[in-house]
């Protein structure tokens, strides 16, 4: 399994999580156990939290697939793009080179 399909699937794993609360909630106030507002305030922090984790799971995956990367020793788009200027300037340097023969 691609790590994206785990990233897809502990989302649609949190969201249905969620609507079983919202589900779980409106029985328990229909039955009077619970006002509506604190049915509202749990879906509320529930989502907050949701929202948190989210964000701290997207971070560490960034750092971990970072890390990895680093380790496997890739060229990175920066370093591309230095050779590329520096590749440039080469060419520039033999077509003046070039000129000066030819004179």
């Amino acid at each position: 399994m691609a790590l994206q399909d785990l990233f897809k699937n502990m989302l649609f794993a949190c969201l249905g999580m969620q609507e079983m609360l919202r589900e779980f909630l409106e029985d328990l106030v229909k039955r009077g156990k619970m006002s509506e507002s604190e049915a509202a305030k749990i879906i509320n922090e529930f989502i907050s939290k949701s929202e948190e984790a989210k964000e701290g799971f997207k971070e560490n995956f960034k750092e971990m697939v970072q890390k990895t990367l680093q380790g496997m020793n890739l060229v990175t788009k920066d370093e591309i793009e230095n050779l590329k200027s520096l590749i440039n300037d080469i060419n520039l340097r033999i077509t003046k080179i070039e000129e000066k023969l030819k004179d």
